[in-house]
């Protein structure tokens, strides 16, 4: 029906009918048994294309496992056909074949030119060539209808190649296979968005990873400047020991005179507690401000790391990290009371009274042992002297140079005694406060260590929920690519030629 005005799609049915779909669409159903697995579609001529037949067309074209495209081997140059292969897209050109029919109405020489010609009509307008067959239904029919020479015939109509040619095509292009070919599309679409979802999901997984890594180093930068900050203060606090030792030095000179080592003959410690005391007092008074500014500039320091790493959070992460985002500062306050009640009891039992005290009850009980033959020679020579000198002079002589020469090696002992109990005070002193301030640095620091750590233990939920993410993600990444790669495996099976 090459100029039927009307579209009409062959079924097959028990009973033949016509069905009226629309005006320019009828169904014919016929109880014949190739219609079971196949449905006709016959469109109208390429002389009668209105708007409706363009729809019909694109409706039914990209549907069809095979087009035949039928030119009359009497008039095959009409510019309505090739107007009408303008609807068709070029995606759709591999289920096209071209047929010249009523070949047996023209010779052999004929028919190659008509052939090259559509040939490179085709390739000039459509920019492929399809198969061409130039059949004759008539000799065809004879020869399948018994007339004489029918092997003949049957090889003169061409209509075997055209068949094959059709065979092929249903086996490779079956509706079935279309269906199937137009799933895998439709999945490789869908498959395609879910990848780019997925794919981007990771990547802000990555780039969170990356945040966290980069918060991790930051506090650990912080760290390491709050550490430095705690060298400076714990250098306030060494040279207030410095002070208070210069001023425990400065009170021993005032107190250890002359007089005073000669009296610990008979008072070996009569003042050592007062020294004691003076010097714990001066070492309160001294390193105690520096302590408490120390730990007030520390707290200060580290109340402002927690806004600064909120703010990190609320700009740079997205709300699935957010969420696991620690809410509830530290305890700053109790941290500070530890820190000040841990460095206290350090300070409490290493400032050096006990110790120091003990060393120079020491050096006080050996002043004292030492100076006393000498002043025990000396008061003796003079007591002599003085007996002697009202008797003999000689003896008197004698007696004197001895309590004199008892004298002057007291005098000596005595000064060299009172530098060494100098000497050992500074050195014990010098031992308490590097042992003092080595104390207090230990306990700041690990103040530090634990504020840190809290801090540290804060934000794990963000590294958990990132390395959580990545695993889920990860999985569904190696899945798509895994289904795309079986995709691109069934390809040339799904698309056939298309995939060349």
């Amino acid at each position: 029906m090459p100029y039927l005005p009307i579209s009409g799609i062959f079924r097959h049915g028990e009973v033949e009918k016509t069905v009226d779909v629309s005006p320019q669409l009828i169904e014919r159903f016929l109880p014949i048994d190739f219609l079971r697995n196949f449905n006709v579609v016959d469109t109208p001529g390429t002389n009668t294309m209105v708007a409706e037949h363009q729809r019909i067309t694109e409706e039914f074209v990209p549907r069809a496992d095979l087009v035949l495209f039928v030119f009359s081997v009497i008039n095959p140059w009409t510019q309505s056909a090739w107007d009408f292969l303008a609807f068709v897209q070029k995606r759709w050109l591999k289920n096209i074949v071209f047929v010249l029919q009523q070949a047996d109405l023209r010779e052999a020489g004929e028919i190659a030119v008509i052939r090259r010609h559509l040939q490179d009509t085709a390739l000039q307008k459509l920019g492929t060539i399809p198969p061409i067959f130039a059949v004759s239904a008539r000799q065809a029919l004879l020869a399948r209808t018994g007339a004489p020479n029918a092997a003949s015939l049957e090889e003169k109509s061409e209509i075997a190649p055209l068949e094959e040619h059709i065979d092929l095509i249903m086996a490779d292009a079956s509706a079935h296979a279309l269906k199937l070919r137009s799933a895998w599309q439709t999945a490789q679409v869908v498959l395609h968005e879910i990848a780019a979802e997925v794919r981007e999901a990771f990547r802000v997984i990555n780039q969170d990873e990356e945040r966290v890594e980069r918060l991790i180093h930051s506090l650990q930068a912080r760290k390491e400047q709050t550490l430095r900050q705690v060298h400076g203060f714990v250098r306030g606090i060494d040279q207030a020991c410095r002070d208070c030792a210069a001023q425990g030095m400065r009170f021993l000179e005032n107190k250890l005179t002359f007089w005073t080592t000669v009296n610990m003959i008979w008072r070996r410690d009569y003042w050592r507690r007062d020294l004691q005391d003076e010097m714990e007092t001066k070492l309160r008074e001294v390193v105690q401000p520096q302590i408490e500014n120390a730990i007030q500039l520390l707290e200060t320091d580290l109340r402002g790391i927690w806004p600064q790493l909120q703010d990190m959070i609320e700009t740079h992460f997205g709300g699935g990290v957010k969420t696991q985002a620690p809410r509830t500062p530290p305890d700053f306050a109790r941290q500070r009371r530890e820190l000040l009640q841990s460095i206290q009891l350090a300070l409490a039992e290493r400032s050096g009274g006990d110790v120091i005290a003990e060393q120079m009850g020491t050096i006080f009980r050996e002043t004292s042992d030492r100076l006393r033959i000498p002043a025990g020679v000396a008061a003796a020579g003079g007591l002599v002297a003085l007996v002697a000198a009202m008797s003999s002079a000689a003896v008197a002589d004698v007696t004197g140079v001895l309590a004199a020469s008892a004298a002057i090696i007291g005098t000596f002992l005595a000064r060299r005694q009172r530098g060494k109990i100098l000497r050992v005070y500074a050195q014990q002193m010098d031992a308490t406060r590097t042992e003092l301030v080595a104390a207090i640095e230990n306990q700041i620091s690990h103040a530090i260590d634990l504020f840190y750590g809290e801090i540290n233990a804060a934000i794990q939920p963000l590294t958990a929920f990132c390395t959580a993410q990545r695993a889920h993600y990860q999985q569904l990444v190696e899945r798509v690519d895994e289904l795309d790669s079986t995709f691109e495996k069934l390809r040339p099976r799904v698309m056939g030629s298309s995939a060349e």
